[in-house]
């Protein structure tokens, strides 16, 4: 039974890039605009991981991982993002690990086998 993933990016090309490659890696993914709409899926699903951009307008990626932490802290979070944050502490005090982009997709496979905890596999 494969993975569920659910990849929230408000950039649309960035969404369907990564969904594509984590289908192909073998995954099963569902996509997200925003923290507001990944919270929907959410209240209707499980996964095994939540893949979320840090800054999307609405409910950003910090916002999210504390709702997710607070309601389901089982479910693992993986925060990317593009953009400097000078103040790490409120990731660092939520423990959820964070990949800065441009990532390559052996890094982006690397991270999330060290979150959902998978043995490591070549793709």
């Amino acid at each position: 039974m494969s993975k569920k993933i659910l990849v929230v990016e408000d950039e649309l090309d960035n969404l369907k890039l990564v969904s594509h490659f984590l289908n192909q890696a073998g995954y099963e993914v569902s996509g997200a605009k925003d923290g507001v709409e990944a919270m929907e899926l959410l209240g209707h699903s499980r996964f095994d991981l939540v893949l979320s951009d840090l800054r999307m307008p609405g409910m950003d990626g910090l916002t999210l991982a504390s709702h997710i932490v607070s309601s389901d802290p089982t479910t693992p979070i993986l925060l990317m993002t593009a953009y400097y944050f000078g103040n790490r502490a409120d990731i660092v005090e939520l423990g959820v690990p964070f990949l800065r982009k441009p990532f390559s997709p052996n890094e982006l496979l690397s991270e999330i086998q060290k979150v959902i905890g998978e043995a490591k596999a070549d793709y």
